[in-house]
């Protein structure tokens, strides 16, 4: 189960990220605002969970994987939904 918390935070954390990194791009304070906001509130709960599991190799790989997917589900996320170009 922990490995699974894990996963999950981290895809969270990583695609919160990546949405911070296109946000800083954009023109709207807002939208960068509140990916900031999100990605640092998860940071710190992913971050401790690292921290507990510093030397579990299991969760190290978890921990790559979920961050990996989670940056590329944001990436595709924001280009096709939320930064879409109105013709």
């Amino acid at each position: 189960m922990q490995y699974i918390i894990l996963f999950l935070s981290t895809l969270v954390q990583n695609a919160s990220f990546t949405l911070v990194s296109r946000a800083r791009n954009s023109n709207s304070i807002p939208y960068h605002a509140f990916a900031s906001v999100v990605s640092n509130l998860v940071w710190w709960f992913v971050i401790r969970q690292v921290v507990v599991n510093m030397n579990d190799w299991v969760a190290m790989l978890t921990y790559v994987t979920g961050g990996t997917i989670g940056a590329l589900l944001m990436h595709y996320v924001a280009i096709h939904h939320i930064e879409k170009k109105k013709p």
